[in-house]
């Protein structure tokens, strides 16, 4: 004879399967992609390997956390600490397509920064090389920063890059900037700051923020830009 339970048995709902990839759910990967963490930082171990390669907060996938951290460590790699002359032509050479006798000193400097890979038996340039490229032939400057909006909960925060373009607002790491300035999250929006950008950036997901810092009493140039907001 069966005994019917007292107490009601409560069921946690399915979760939505994320539609852009096989590994995560929505929810995850709504949360892994604005995470340096990624989706593998939310996950219980049992779930590591299956999340590990989620494309959705991979630092491959344009706009995610990830992405945007690896292009500022990238840039400022090239810009501070370079790669050796004989790796930076060789690195060009790899750019160009070209076939190289190649020293073997300087395929490990670019193959230990990821800056190229060994496929099929063959060097080639990788992605990571590419936007390190890039970087080293960017025209930077220090551009007057204003913060537009916060978020808190994503770890982002929009600004406008007046040395850029006064009608389109870039996305950066909260943390980048809490880190660079030492201002917290509660005092950032709009404030004036500055940081260093590629201004000859074609679009917005080329632009790359580097080394944000306080700003005093913006131009009078920019004043009139930011309104009666600043």
């Amino acid at each position: 004879m069966s005994v019917e339970p007292f107490e009601p048995v409560y069921v946690r709902p399915a979760q939505r399967e994320c539609p852009l990839c096989e590994c995560c759910t929505a929810a995850l990967c709504e949360r892994g992609r604005y995470s340096l963490q990624r989706c593998v930082g939310h996950v219980s171990d049992v779930l590591r390997e299956r999340v590990v390669e989620c494309v959705c907060s991979a630092p491959s996938t344009p706009r995610t956390a990830a992405w945007m951290l690896e292009r500022v460590r990238i840039t400022r790699i090239a810009r501070e600490i370079p790669v050796r002359e004989d790796a930076m032509l060789l690195l060009r050479s790899l750019a160009a397509g070209q076939e190289v006798q190649a020293d073997p000193d300087a395929v490990r400097q670019l193959t230990a920064r990821s800056l190229a890979e060994v496929i099929d038996g063959t060097l080639t340039l990788s992605a990571r090389g590419r936007t390190y490229l890039s970087a080293v032939d960017d025209v930077r400057e220090a551009s007057p920063i204003r913060v537009v909006d916060v978020n808190r909960k994503r770890r982002t925060a929009q600004v406008e890059v007046s040395a850029w373009r006064v009608d389109e607002w870039a996305t950066v790491l909260l943390d980048q900037i809490t880190s660079d300035t030492k201002i917290p999250a509660e005092g950032l929006t709009m404030r004036w700051l500055e940081a260093d950008a590629n201004v000859k950036a074609k679009s917005v997901d080329e632009l790359v923020l580097t080394a944000f810092r306080p700003m005093g009493p913006q131009p009078a140039k920019w004043e009139a830009v930011g309104g009666d907001d600043t």
